[in-house]
């Protein structure tokens, strides 16, 4: 009996420390907002998907206590502390959007705490609608995550498009042209700008117009100055550029406008001798008439052959829409050979609008000149004698048959 009880006491002695540990449910973690950059995709589009992860067990603890029993007592001891969500990997689950990062080991996630990270994506070659990838967030000791988030895909461009552009102009004038650049997307874009990408023969003034932010299916007209440099068909481009997201995009508008030499300020010849003899002033006098609807600045009338010409320009100054002034030139025949000259002025003004100088060809003019006039006078010097003494000779005959 003696021994049973010794016994007793060896293993009751032997019962040093008994621990228990109460957990609660492991931490709770949430997507709390998500935000898709660009709002609405084009087919190709990369961007990304920014979420912030929180742990939202505020709460959440995990109690540890620890009893000690003896022969003589026993005692306990309760600890209690916080727990962390421990994140072990974030990644984006879609057949059809794409992605490129995937964070591992991404760390612990104290209660209430949150972070926020960035996935870039990417929209290759969808089709118009709505896709659903799925935001997986793995916790090690919690519940793991999974998050659709709605991404949109839309094929939608901003365009451009003529709203007021003649279909042809006269090479002596300029004209204001107007386009349209609508945006297309049920979204914003960003850093929109009209550019002439090609146009031979002609100048656009500006070259571009930046237009910025267009908010969805917003239109916006811009005006540009068109100046024709050579007639003849000319063909143009414009292109508008465009960002969605940071993705750039582009558009093009291809026309053609035709440029004609209408004159619309012009040389009218009025007077001009058939031909002079060598050594005289042949004088030339020209009208010159304002067609235009506008004013012109700075006209003068410029003869081009390098022969002696007085004077060397004449210069009419401002002309009114509807005028008419006079322009009278003196050749100088003396130093020309025989023969027919051909003898041209250009029309020289300024545009109003632009300050652009436009040079015309105005009026070729063909002056005769014959010898000179004492070789004709010498000439009639041995023809004319004879013809008058012929008469007297028969006047004297006829008188002297009278007497006989």
């Amino acid at each position: 009996m003696e021994s049973i009880y010794s016994s007793s006491i060896i293993f009751l002695a032997l019962i040093l420390i008994i621990s228990t540990a109460v957990a609660a449910e492991g931490p709770a973690v949430m997507i709390t907002n998500y935000e898709v950059n660009p709002e609405v995709f084009m087919p190709g589009d990369t961007g990304t998907i920014s979420v912030t992860i929180e742990n939202m067990d505020v709460g959440s603890t995990k109690t540890e206590t620890t009893s000690t029993t003896s022969i003589i007592s026993s005692s306990s001891t309760t600890t209690t502390s916080t727990i962390s969500a421990e994140i072990e990997s974030i990644r984006v689950i879609s057949r059809e959007i794409e992605w490129s990062d995937e964070y591992y080991k991404v760390g612990a996630l104290g209660p209430g705490k949150s972070i926020r990270i960035s996935i870039p994506i990417e929209a290759k070659a969808l089709r118009d609608g709505t896709y659903f990838p799925e935001i997986y967030i793995e916790v090690d000791n919690g519940k793991n995550v999974r998050f659709p988030i709605p991404i949109k895909v839309d094929s939608s461009e901003v365009e451009i498009f003529e709203k007021d552009v003649p279909s042809e102009i006269s090479i002596s004038e300029s004209k204001d042209i107007e386009i349209s650049v609508v945006n297309n997307r049920p979204n914003s874009v960003s850093g929109v700008n009209v550019r002439m990408k090609h146009g031979s023969g002609l100048e656009f003034i500006p070259d571009r117009i930046f237009i910025g932010n267009m908010n969805p299916f917003e239109k916006k007209d811009v005006n540009f100055t068109l100046i024709p440099l050579e007639p003849g068909k000319k063909n143009f481009i414009f292109e508008v550029t465009y960002r969605n997201g940071d993705n750039l995009h582009y558009n093009q508008l291809e026309s053609s406008i035709s440029v004609k030499s209408f004159q619309d300020v012009r040389i009218i010849l009025v007077n001009a001798p058939r031909s002079v003899f060598k050594g005289e002033k042949a004088r030339i006098d020209f009208d010159v008439a304002n067609g235009m609807t506008k004013d012109v600045k700075g006209v003068s009338v410029i003869p081009e052959d390098r022969i002696r010409i007085l004077p060397s320009e004449y210069f009419i100054g401002d002309m009114e829409a509807g005028d008419v002034f006079s322009a009278s030139f003196d050749i100088d025949t003396t130093d020309l050979d025989e023969g027919i000259h051909k003898v041209s002025f250009k029309l020289r003004f300024r545009d109003e609008e632009t300050d652009r100088i436009y040079e015309i060809p105005g009026y070729e003019v063909e002056i005769g000149v014959k010898g000179q006039q004492k070789e004709e006078t010498n000439w009639l010097f041995f023809v004319l004698p004879p013809a008058l003494l012929i008469p007297a000779i028969v006047f004297l005959w006829m008188r002297i048959r009278k007497r006989e």
